[in-house]
């Protein structure tokens, strides 16, 4: 699965969770990703989510087409990938790497913790984006 940002790269994801969130006084929409600590930098990812123009539009890949087929028939096509495009999440609201739980311990074996790089990404308020627009 990969994200394209608007003027900009490709970068691959693991999880991908869109959520109503109360950050900074307001309630808005919000968008976190995971992904594999090497999948991009933390600075070249930090200077992409920095500039504002190339997140106002996120498109979410996903070349990984689940499929059943109906016993007894057969594949006409191949599955074609599908995308999500997501508009105006120009809010950094979080960067970084961190320790994440991908195993539970158990009485044979220990936990597994593995970093991962997340961000997060918001959408302005209404009233954000009519002052945005006044200039203010």
């Amino acid at each position: 699965m990969k994200i394209k940002f608007k003027n900009s790269k490709e970068v691959e994801y693991l999880k991908a969770i869109e959520r109503e969130e109360y950050y900074n006084g307001s309630s808005r929409r919000t968008l976190t990703f995971e992904c594999d600590k090497n999948a991009i930098s933390i600075d070249e990812l930090n200077s992409i989510l920095s500039v504002e123009e190339n997140l106002k539009e996120i498109t979410l890949i996903n070349e990984q087409v689940p499929m059943t087929i109906p016993e007894g028939e057969e594949l006409l096509q191949e599955p074609q990938p599908f995308s999500n495009i997501y508009n105006d999440y120009l809010l950094k609201l979080k960067c970084g790497i961190e320790n994440k739980l991908l195993a539970e311990e158990t009485p044979e074996t220990k936990a597994i913790y593995e970093d991962r790089i997340i961000f997060k990404l918001g959408k302005r308020t209404y009233i954000e984006e009519q002052l945005e627009k006044l200039g203010l």
